[in-house]
């Protein structure tokens, strides 16, 4: 019988050589790996296009790979790549209603949402001391959606893991430093979780990040990489993501870090007339061309290479078309 080990890791992207390059060679380390993993996945999300295509046009939904919401649009980190840090911000503050956060559920909900649920945009979550109840209810409400929490880390104690971990799927720490190591409360927390078999089956990473790395231009928004003249790609966002800002404004994705998009709002409009609306299809149609058909998307070099292919990958299976 296979001995149980606990699942827990800690992610360091290729070691101390790893840390070196991105520390010391970040702006060209990020361009290398940008252009990559969109050679890698330039197929998968063409394909992931005409599936979501051939589907409208056989009058069926495709529902969203992501539901992101941000119930309140502050982080208290200070990371240099992003604009929605505490040094930078200069978006009015804002906290989602309760009343609001309710709605959207039920509407998912109504759905038979299956796909990922994340309580996070360009914020920090836990700063909401409402997060734990509110992941509550989406578990009792979407019991085949995937719930996920991203966070710094830094208001992530055992009391506020253990009620978190009792209705999420995934739980994605990034551990933003000047060092290559991690925070005193995240040291205890992983051995808490090496020394508790209880929490051995939880899907949970540690990601040791440069807190002064250079990742994407956020479609120009970033502090410390400027806009590329051209991006001659197509990108898949509008076709996987459902971002939602604390006004109930939807916006195109997390690449738009000070909430200047805004394509309908669920305080007023149904979740799902916004995502199947003339105005939707028409950024899909564009940005599924070429992302430089589309003004804010210019230059932008944002590439996932995460849970979102995970999700493309399943819903593409059985089907036949080739690319």
């Amino acid at each position: 019988m296979r001995k149980r080990k606990p699942t827990i890791k800690v992610v360091t992207y290729g070691g101390r050589i790893g840390w070196y390059l991105r520390k010391h060679f970040s702006g060209l380390a990020s361009t290398l790996y940008l252009e990559l993993q969109y050679l890698l996945r330039k197929r998968l999300f063409t394909q992931y296009i005409h599936f979501f295509a051939e589907k409208r046009k056989n009058g069926d939904m495709v529902l969203p790979c992501l539901v992101s919401i941000e119930t309140v649009n502050r982080c208290n980190s200070t990371c240099e790549f992003c604009p929605a840090n505490r040094n930078t911000e200069t978006r009015p503050f804002q906290k989602m209603d309760e009343q609001l956060f309710y709605k959207i559920i039920q509407e998912l909900k109504q759905a038979e949402y299956d796909g990922y649920l994340n309580l996070y945009v360009n914020n920090e979550p836990l700063i909401d001391s409402r997060i734990e109840a509110w992941y509550l209810y989406a578990r009792e409400q979407l019991p085949k959606a995937k719930l996920l929490l991203y966070t710094n880390g830094t208001l992530l104690d055992l009391e506020r893991f253990k009620k978190l971990t009792s209705c999420i799927d995934k739980m994605i720490i990034n551990n933003y430093s000047e060092r290559l190591v991690l925070h005193d409360n995240l040291k205890e927390l992983y051995s808490f979780v090496k020394t508790n078999q209880k929490y051995w089956d939880m899907d949970i990473t540690i990601q040791i990040r440069y807190i002064r790395e250079i990742l994407t231009n956020r479609a120009g928004s970033a502090p410390n990489r400027r806009l590329r003249k051209k991006q001659n790609k197509i990108c898949v966002m509008p076709f996987t993501d459902l971002t939602i800002y604390p006004d109930g404004r939807v916006g195109l994705c997390c690449s738009d870090a000070l909430e200047k998009t805004c394509y309908g709002n669920v305080g007023t409009e149904s979740l799902w007339d916004i995502w199947n609306s003339r105005q939707y299809e028409h950024l899909r149609e564009l940005i599924g061309r070429n992302r430089e058909c589309y003004e804010f998307c210019k230059g932008c070099d944002f590439v996932d290479a995460g849970i979102r292919n995970l999700f493309m990958r399943k819903k593409l299976k059985g089907y036949s078309k080739t690319i």
